[in-house]
């Protein structure tokens, strides 16, 4: 078969191009806000709403950040760390506890401090096992636990099933009393981050403003790679959706990037660095209401 030189090269510069809809800016926060982050794993937090956070500290609003698991689960890491193509499970509970303390960190140097930041330790890649089976112990994949392993949870010793953690997360709610809750749309590609779309709607109370970040989908963010200069649009495929944007500005832009690059653990792994890197740009993307 014959190919047109010319036409491959325009289709695949067309494939790399981000197309920029129209949408509707978001009002920043304001120092009246309580606003609670819902991260499934350590970094989902600043990758979808650092810039968002970066400008509610600035301007004296509450904010806290409650993560659902400690992202214990990757494999690539737990093998670096141990220098082993097979990890154990005491190699997956390391990278849990270095992830935790990376969250900790990054959330400092934010300006959130220890006791606005809640760590629940559920199962990395187990929440929708938790939500479709709530009277069922989950195993962890990675850690091999059946039960929160964190001394520095919520929960220590906390069995994986459904209602410690809306147990866990009502008790966040009652602390936090958000005005404001950001957390995942329903259609991201992550299970853990569609699940906790599910799963946090059952213990809110009130009427708080609900934010929806994506962090994984098809061909999202465009361009895949460190682009600061381009806005980040919408998948094409969910173009259709209530979408806003919030613009950052150059200073909240390169502060998320500085707290992303604290994440040392899971940009090991090449596409994760591609992915943290790729969300920094000009602007955040929220589903609202």
């Amino acid at each position: 078969m014959r190919i047109n030189v010319a036409r491959f090269a325009a289709l695949l510069i067309a494939s790399n191009c981000s197309y920029e809809p129209s949408l509707p800016s978001l009002k920043g926060p304001t120092r009246d806000d309580r606003i609670l982050i819902v991260a499934p794993h350590v970094d989902d937090e600043t990758i979808g709403a650092g810039g968002y956070a970066f400008d509610a500290v600035r301007a004296g609003a509450f904010v806290a950040v409650v993560y659902l698991t400690a992202g214990d689960c990757n494999p690539l890491p737990a093998m670096i760390d141990d220098r082993t193509i097979v990890p154990r499970h005491r190699d997956f509970l390391k990278e849990g506890h270095d992830r935790i303390a990376e969250g900790l960190a990054a959330m400092d140097t934010l300006g959130v401090p220890r006791q606005s930041v809640f760590i629940l330790g559920y199962p990395d890649y187990g929440l929708k096992a938790m939500l479709e089976n709530p009277a069922r112990v989950v195993r962890s994949r990675g850690t091999g636990d059946s039960a929160v392993p964190y001394s520095e949870a919520m929960s220590p010793g906390a069995a994986y099933v459904l209602p410690n953690l809306l147990r866990d997360l009502a008790r966040v709610i009652e602390a936090v009393r958000p005005t404001v809750v950001v957390l995942p749309v329903e259609f991201d590609r992550h299970p853990d981050h569609a699940s906790s779309a599910a799963i946090v709607p059952q213990v809110l109370r009130g009427k708080p403003r609900v934010l929806r970040y994506l962090v994984h989908a098809h061909r999202f963010p465009e361009p895949f790679r460190y682009a600061p200069a381009d806005g980040l649009n919408p998948p094409r495929e969910r173009a259709g959706m209530s979408w806003a944007t919030y613009p950052l500005s150059p200073e909240a832009e390169k502060e998320k990037l500085a707290i992303l690059r604290m994440y040392k653990t899971q940009r090991r792994d090449p596409h994760l660095y591609l992915l943290t890197e790729a969300f920094v740009r000009r602007n955040e993307l929220f589903v609202y209401p």
